[in-house]
């Protein structure tokens, strides 16, 4: 593995100094960023522009308990069950009792959670949840609207800098082994240092051939931490979304089709028009996520098709409008309409349970490095993610980085001096490797897996990553390419040393 991926002269690189740098602009990022005492200088670091994050597609909501009849000992129950047993415990713990004073920041900060006629909270049950307890924003546009409003809370905070179109290179460390600052590229290489870096660049979708996730996220953020040395955990654990819009022509997935869709009576049907869920799980069709994706999975295999159906046609076109208008008009672009027909849908990857371990504090095992969101692995999902505790982990661990961060008075490391091998031969071709590791992931990676397969993929990913540390690197398009095959390999080699089925991880030769 290739320590660095910057190709300059370390000493020919412009540098700016910072107190933390945040990599990523979604949830966890802006919230962090939001926390920051205001006597820190704070740069955040986005890929692309700031809107263009995962965060913004969420639909279903923020899991959390605000109403009287629940009880976060419940919402522990059911994140812990989701999970398969491997979850960490006590930081799921921390996650469900600190989540309502979480919701009551975003109000005060002017987030406008959908409320009922009488005034109250407007609660929804999704997947393996056993009461009411999704909040969500505008029905589904629960991300975009979050995100709204912390971009203009964070943009009021006069130490926070967004500094757009700027991919992350590489996490430097000095001469001790801490963090100390990170290489990005715009034009050409920059250094940012820092006293603290927060790693919040999302998950590892565009791995895959068929994904929710925006373009950009292709593992960077993961793979540079762990080339700086930092631990990767659960790296097997891959959650297929169940529900994505199939266009059964293209055999291509079009947009994600909520759980809370379900949530509302809606019903899988396979291609015969014939509910399945019924006797394959006690919750029927809201399970948790890894059985409802495994169960379309066999029933599409058994009728050798690309998708089955979702039929939500209980419910009348006002209440499908209103409740979930982003869902009702996509379909509706695609000759679909919710209150009569049935909507073809098919698994798809969604979320990324593994990735950088970390503690309580947000903490990686390289001192300086935090990590949250996505991008990390504090555990509390075990194998399998509970819905709509994805945007409740970024909420919680982003807060817990800040005071972390607030309240720490670690000095900055020196910075190293790196001269890296220029590499000289031929550029990389970009669309097709990038298409060779989807496949590869895809096909051997995916709902179900197997040591044959699964030693396929890393054979195919060994030939590109030893192809791809001999060459040229020094643009966005070829280190994204080199980000994913590593991911790519991780997962691989986690999902190789699990021999068991748990939750996402299933393998049919266990």
């Amino acid at each position: 593995m290739r320590r660095y991926l910057f190709q300059k002269d370390f000493q020919d690189m412009p540098m700016v100094q910072y107190d933390v740098v945040i990599v990523g602009g979604g949830l966890a990022g802006l919230y962090t960023a939001l926390q920051l005492n205001e006597g820190l200088s704070c740069a955040v670091l986005v890929k692309d522009r700031l809107n263009t994050c995962n965060t913004s597609l969420a639909q279903g909501g923020v899991a959390a308990v605000v109403e009287p009849e629940d009880e976060t000992r419940l919402h522990l129950e059911d994140t812990l069950k989701a999970a398969a047993g491997i979850a960490d415990k006590e930081l799921a713990r921390l996650m469900v009792e600190q989540g309502p004073k979480e919701i009551d920041r975003l109000v005060s900060l002017g987030v406008p959670f959908d409320k009922n006629p009488e005034g109250k909270w407007h609660t929804t049950k999704e997947g393996a949840h056993t009461r009411k307890r999704v909040l969500h924003c505008g029905g589904d546009a629960t991300g975009r609207l979050i995100m709204d409003r912390l971009k203009t809370a964070v943009a009021e905070k006069p130490n926070v800098e967004i500094l757009e179109n700027r991919f992350l290179v590489d996490v430097l460390t000095g001469e001790n082994g801490r963090a100390c600052g990170v290489v990005a590229f715009e034009n050409d290489y920059c250094i940012l240092s820092a006293k603290a870096m927060v790693i919040c660049t999302g998950g590892i979708g565009r791995v895959y051939r068929h994904t929710t996730n925006r373009h950009s996220i292709t593992g960077d953020g993961i793979a540079a931490a762990a080339r700086a040395g930092a631990t990767l955990k659960h790296m097997e654990f891959v959650q297929f979304h169940p529900t994505a819009f199939m266009d059964t022509e293209s055999g291509k997935t079009r947009f994600l089709i909520s759980e809370a869709v379900r949530g509302e009576g809606g019903i899988l049907r396979n291609p015969s028009g014939n509910p399945f869920m019924e006797g394959r799980h006690e919750l029927k069709d809201l399970a948790p996520r890894d059985v409802v994706a495994r169960e379309i999975f066999l029933e599409m295999k058994k009728a050798g098709t690309n998708h089955v159906f979702l039929d939500i046609t209980t419910r009348s076109k006002n209440f499908l409008s209103k409740r979930f208008p982003t869902i009702y008009r996509n379909c509706l672009e695609q000759g679909v309409h919710m209150e009569q027909d049935l909507i073809p849908v098919a698994p798809v990857q969604h979320y990324f349970m593994g990735g950088i371990e970390t503690n309580r504090y947000g903490q990686t095992s390289v001192e300086n490095l935090y990590a949250a969101g996505e991008a990390a692995c504090t555990g509390v999902h075990g194998a399998n993610r509970l819905a709509s505790n994805s945007l409740l982990e970024c909420l919680v661990f982003g807060s817990q980085c800040a005071r972390h961060i607030n309240t720490e008075k670690s000095s900055k490391e020196v910075l190293p001096g790196i001269s890296p091998s220029h590499k000289t031969i031929s550029p990389v071709d970009t669309e097709s490797i990038e298409k060779k590791i989807r496949n590869l992931m895809q096909d051997y990676a995916g709902i179900v897996r197997n040591e044959k397969g699964l030693q396929r993929a890393l054979s195919g990913l060994h030939g590109i990553l030893k192809d791809l540390e001999v060459r040229d690197l020094r643009h966005g398009q070829p280190m994204e390419v080199y980000n994913m095959a590593f991911v790519g390999k991780e997962i691989i080699n986690a999902a190789l040393k699990r021999k068991q089925s748990t939750g996402a991880h299933y393998r049919d030769d266990s």
